[in-house]
């Protein structure tokens, strides 16, 4: 091969370098023509599945006022310290158990001649969060909380510990609902349903139950966390026969 055949092979290359650069990482599908198009139908699905929770979530929070902020701050801290020691001797875990939300801010009111505030006291704040893996503990855990000194409760969130088994459960349902569905639609257009094409899943809940706050000793108070109703939703494509 001569050079100028070389030259001529490579100029003539450009154009469709130049192409495939202009076009990035678009890929555009082309069917052949005479391609019978494929007869689908789309159905969506939900699905629910009732879970009895496991689990409790509390907060006990303390709020201390003094006319100085750092002993504010000191008392709000060694009542959150007995607080952390009566949920344990419950049998809570260290790892579960978490101080957090430690502040103290200044308490205002108006001066004399009513033209400037003035410093009054302050406020400190301090909560533990602590999770409550035996549900049946929730009342003793709040009794030894408030009789340690808390005087904010808010609480419990009762929730699932494992939520697979449940979600799994119910993704199932929802693709078994989107196939009754197909069925249904391929029925009234005289064909049936053949194999799963395409599946996507459109969301998953999971909630929790919040009982609310609680500003009193819940140790004789009946506690029914029920259950949690899980969804799911799905939408499948079906081949159509």
């Amino acid at each position: 091969m001569t050079r100028r055949t070389v030259v001529a092979l490579a100029l003539a290359a450009v154009p469709a370098l130049a192409l495939l650069a202009a076009g990035g990482c678009t890929t555009k599908i082309v069917t052949p023509e005479g391609t019978t198009p494929l007869n689908t139908v789309t159905a969506s699905g939900q699905g629910e599945e009732s879970a009895a929770p496991d689990e409790a979530q509390m907060t006990f929070g303390v709020v201390v006022k003094h006319e100085k902020a750092d002993e504010a701050l000191k008392q709000a801290s060694e009542a959150a310290d007995e607080i952390i020691k009566a949920v344990k001797k419950t049998g809570v875990d260290d790892e579960d158990i978490q101080t957090q939300n430690l502040s103290v801010y200044p308490e205002y009111r108006d001066s004399t001649d009513s033209k400037t505030l003035e410093i009054t006291g302050y406020t400190a704040n301090v909560s533990v969060r602590v999770t409550i893996r035996d549900i049946e503990q929730v009342g003793d855990v709040i009794s030894a909380a408030s009789d340690a000194g808390a005087n904010e409760i808010s609480g419990p969130t009762f929730t699932l510990s494992d939520e697979a088994p449940a979600r799994d459960a119910a993704i199932e349902k929802a693709i078994d609902d989107a196939k009754h569905r197909a069925e249904v639609m391929a029925k009234a257009a005289g064909k049936s349903v053949g194999e799963i094409l395409s599946l996507s899943e459109t969301g998953v809940n999971v909630p929790v139950y919040y009982a609310g706050e609680r500003s009193y000793d819940m140790a004789e108070a009946a506690i029914e966390p029920g259950t949690l109703d899980v969804t799911a939703s799905v939408t499948v494509v079906f081949e159509l026969k």
